[in-house]
């Protein structure tokens, strides 16, 4: 026995190889890949456990907050902190404290945005200050923001300038003292609001100064204005968002004690003060650290030009406005002021604790509701433009107004919260001062890794980048950033830090309209003490701590441990004032993606591997068919002369184990330099298990052809190897011929087109997790990382699975033409040429590529569908593309075995028959 197997690898030595290489190809390929996707593997884990925590675990909310468009697709928009004003108590706040497993619990309670005035002097030419009488000057500010293209003109105001003395009368009006002591009203009179904020009656001011006492009684200079450089005042409204935090907890979380560049940090202990006021009187303050500059993105260009000399001093009237705002006059300054420069501006107006005009008052603050948006196509989204009422921009009993940011589109309601009263108490005015300890540096915050970076970052850096080349172009390559519109798109970063102790300042106790007084506190973010990484105990750890603060607080909890921005398209519509509809990047917050990635990464691992041994067992086990097939008459004639079957199995099978052990060997060796090669770690102890993983893959895949081979009867012998059909059926084409001859070997048929479809299956998998997925995979930041990671190694697996799918159809080809190379020659005889016989064997090939390509799709997308829980239509395309590849590349394979018909000996088949 042992010769006849030696024998038969001898002198047929054409099988004998092809089996050989099969079997070589097939090991060297399950080595190289299992180790490619072991390392894809290891890559992935480490990826996601080095970016797995974020700032904190866990975020706590008050009930109801959670919008529909977060329930829906498990995202976080980046900037709605600014939108959740309290709903958690103080008490809540400490039984989350008390909670075992709480290492920081850091509470953050949003107030709102206060309109601190940032004044910016602007000085005349020295030939215009030098100029003799009396002059009257208009001034227009144009603010500029969205990279040049949004541009709103304020309506002009006015600077009144004199050579006699300013004085005041016993209610604080300005005069103008005359020649002999006269005094007469200058700048006098009041506009009666028109009830627009925006308009010239709501935006229009006029200032007096004189050459000899500048602004009048306690006002001769005023920053860099004096009596010999007069000039005029630009007021910048910042919307400062103020936000109150504990400050040890804080500390704690984010490192904000080590951002502070100037001044000192909060402590537990600041509180409620006073500062210094008009009159030597005082008001009400609250401590603050401030941010050390702005994300606001906006430029005013301010134009001076000389009206005609005023015969008198010039009465505030809107009759006179509107006359003045529209007569010509003499440019005599043009300047452009960045919002960075205002607001240092406001710093050092903060920092000032000696002049009781410069002290910043708040007599009002706004709190800004969430954006709502509407869902477009292909993921994107629009946010809803909302109406501010005028009355919203009022600022307290001063009649104040906002800036002209605010007549622009706005996206967020309004709420506005003004003091209870004005009055004093023991001499202090109840209306809030914020009290400048401390300046810190945002950048200096403990920074978290971008790709595990969660929202609610109550310091976070708010831009929006360009999505597409249009609004590239539009923001000059910029990003847009948040502007002085207090209800704009995008949000200013909290940029005013005070403690818990001093909200009462902000509270009921003041402001009316405050309906969180009991429950300040907006959000709390955990962090869990224990967790290393996305390992089950930390994750258990986690989850254990969620559900005890959601049983004692009754609290939304949400675990964000393991998610990862996901970049979302914003389609924001065309602004008032030049702004083109834009498409905007923003961050979005997708939870729970590290788990969903080591989930998918282990299924991803498990197909792959499967797939590969699948197509590695059907090729050698084709290819073993094929042999035994060759030596049916052989087989037969050795049943006849009395060998038994478990003879002639173990026979067949030794034949097949010796070629499993020579190929074991070979492709071992192989897989070390093409490993190294492809920079895959791939030991020589893993090389040396592709031995016996050779020889138990061949005696595998080579037992049933060795139990069909033990059943040969004496009859074999002298059957054709290919059985008529009981009923003939009439082929009227070339492809309906193609498709009877496919159907006459169904088994062999079958393992062609299973073999391509575990390919084309693996394919398309990859390519939707790849390329088309904005789901639980890729489309946050983590996922891409990780897809861009691993994908060359998936692919190169993927590659080789399609090719052995592809050489199994094309071995099922040629072993058809062997069998049938009478049929064959038989046809030829009767006439049918080369191409004819060419098309006929390229149309079977066409239909098994077909239906395991067809197969093969439908399986990856029932498993990407398993992976996301989604198909989107892009899938879908690249799905049918995927199957469209698989049957083209086939087409091209069988065209190989075409080539056999132009050997095949005619003559001496029709001879034999």
């Amino acid at each position: 026995m042992r010769t006849l197997a030696w024998s038969q690898l001898r002198f047929r030595v054409g099988r004998s190889v092809a089996l050989l290489l099969g079997i070589i190809l097939a090991v060297t390929a399950f080595t190289v890949l299992t180790a490619a996707s072991r390392t894809s593997q290891l890559r992935t884990v480490g990826t996601v456990t080095a970016n797995f925590r974020p700032a904190y675990d866990i975020l706590v909310r008050p009930r109801g907050t959670r919008t529909q468009l977060e329930s829906a697709t498990g995202t976080v928009q980046p900037n709605f902190l600014s939108g959740i004003y309290g709903g958690i108590t103080l008490a809540q706040y400490h039984q989350i404290q008390q909670i075992s497993g709480v290492q920081v619990a850091a509470p953050v309670a949003m107030v709102g945005f206060a309109l601190l005035d940032a004044p910016v002097p602007v000085r005349l030419p020295a030939a215009e200050a030098a100029r003799p009488g009396r002059q009257l000057y208009r001034y227009s500010t144009t603010w500029v923001s969205a990279g040049g293209r949004t541009r709103i003109p304020q309506p002009a105001s006015f600077l009144y300038t004199t050579p006699s003395r300013l004085g005041e009368t016993r209610t604080g009006a300005t005069t103008e003292v005359l020649a002999g002591g006269r005094q007469v009203p200058a700048c006098d009179g009041t506009l009666a609001p028109d009830g627009s904020p925006f308009s010239l009656a709501g935006q229009s001011a006029i200032s007096c100064w004189s050459r000899v006492n500048g602004g009048g009684p306690g006002n001769e200079d005023t920053l860099t204005l004096t009596p010999r450089h007069p000039g005029l005042i630009v007021d910048w409204p910042f919307p400062m968002l103020i936000a109150a935090v504990d400050p040890v907890a804080e500390a704690r979380l984010d490192g904000l004690g080590h951002a502070v560049t100037a001044g000192r940090y909060l402590n537990q202990d600041d509180g409620p003060g006073t500062v210094p006021f008009a009159g030597g009187s005082r008001v009400i303050s609250f401590p603050v650290l401030a941010a050390s500059g702005t994300d606001i993105g906006e430029s005013a260009s301010t134009q001076v030009q000389q009206l005609a000399d005023p015969a008198r001093p010039p009465e505030l009237s809107l009759a006179q406005l509107r006359r003045d705002a529209t007569a010509p006059g003499r440019t005599v300054l043009t300047t452009t002021v960045s919002a960075d420069q205002a607001y240092q501006q406001l710093l050092a107006q903060m920092r000032n604790k000696v002049d009781p005009y410069v002290h910043t008052l708040i007599g009002a603050y706004w709190s800004a509701g969430p954006t709502r948006y509407r869902r477009a196509g292909q993921g994107r989204l629009t946010p809803l433009p909302v109406g501010n009422p005028a009355a919203v921009w009022r600022q307290g009993q001063t009649e104040r107004y906002a800036g002209m940011d605010n007549a622009d589109r706005q996206y967020r309601a309004l709420v506005k919260h003004i003091p209870a009263s004005e009055e004093t108490d023991d001499g202090i005015f109840q209306i809030p001062a914020p009290r400048l300890v401390g300046v810190f540096d945002p950048a200096r915050i403990l920074p978290f890794d971008r790709l595990s970076r969660v929202p609610l970052g109550v310091y976070q850096r708010a831009a929006e980048a360009p999505a597409d080349p249009a609004s590239r172009q539009a923001l000059g390559g910029a990003d847009l950033l948040p502007t002085l519109n207090l209800g704009g798109y995008v949000s200013q970063p909290a940029q005013l830090i005070t403690t818990l102790k001093a909200l009462p300042v902000l509270e009921n106790s003041i402001f009316s309209g405050d309906v969180h007084a009991r429950d300040p506190i907006s959000v709390i973010r955990v962090r869990v003490a224990g967790v290393t990484g996305p390992d089950p105990v930390s994750l258990e750890r986690i989850k254990e701590v969620a559900q005890q603060i959601a049983v004692r607080t009754r609290l939304d909890v949400d675990i964000v441990a393991g998610s990862s921005p996901r970049p979302t398209v914003i389609s924001l519509p065309m602004g008032r004032y030049g702004q083109p509809p834009l498409q905007l990047t923003e961050g979005w917050v997708k939870k729970g993606v590290a788990v969903a990635i080591l989930t998918a990464v282990d299924k991803k691992s498990v197909v792959l591997f499967l797939l590969i041994l699948v197509v590695c067992a059907l090729f050698v086990a084709n290819s073993a068919t094929a042999a035994v097939r060759g030596r049916r008459s052989e087989l037969g004639v050795l049943a006849g002369a009395g060998w038994t079957r478990p003879r002639l199995f173990g026979t067949v099978l030794g034949e097949l184990a010796s070629i499993g052990l020579t190929a074991g060997v070979l492709g071992g060796l192989a897989s070390l330099p093409l490993s190294a090669a492809l920079g895959l770690p791939v030991s020589a102890v893993r090389a040396l298990l592709a031995v016996p993983a050779a020889v138990v893959l061949a005696v595998a895949a080579g037992a049933v052809p060795a139990w069909l081979a033990a059943r040969a009867e004496p009859a074999a012998s002298i059957q054709p190897p290919v059985r008529m059909a009981r009923r003939g059926h009439r082929a009227r084409t070339v492809t309906g011929l193609a498709l009877i001859n496919v159907l006459r070997t169904p088994g062999r048929s079958l393992i062609g087109a299973i073999s391509l479809a575990a390919g084309t299956a693996a394919l398309t998998l990859i390519a939707a997790i790849t390329v088309a997925f904005r789901g639980a995979i890729v489309g946050s930041l983590l996922g891409d990382a990780v897809a861009v990671q691993v994908r060359g190694v998936d692919y190169v697996a993927v590659a080789a699975t399609v090719v052995l799918g592809v050489l199994a159809v094309a071995d099922v080809l040629f072993l058809n033409i062997r069998e049938r190379s009478a049929e064959l020659a038989t046809m030829r005889a009767f006439g049918w040429g080369e191409p004819a016989l060419t098309r006929l064997i390229v149309a079977e090939g066409t239909i098994i590529g077909l239906a395991g390509s067809a197969a093969g799709a439908a399986l990856g997308l029932a498993a990407a569908a398993q992976f996301a829980g989604q198909l989107p239509g892009r899938v879908i395309l690249a799905a049918a593309a995927t199957a469209g590849t698989g049957t083209l590349v086939t087409i091209v394979a069988a065209l190989l075995p075409a080539q056999l018909l132009r050997r095949l000996p005619t003559a001496r088949l029709l001879a034999e028959e």
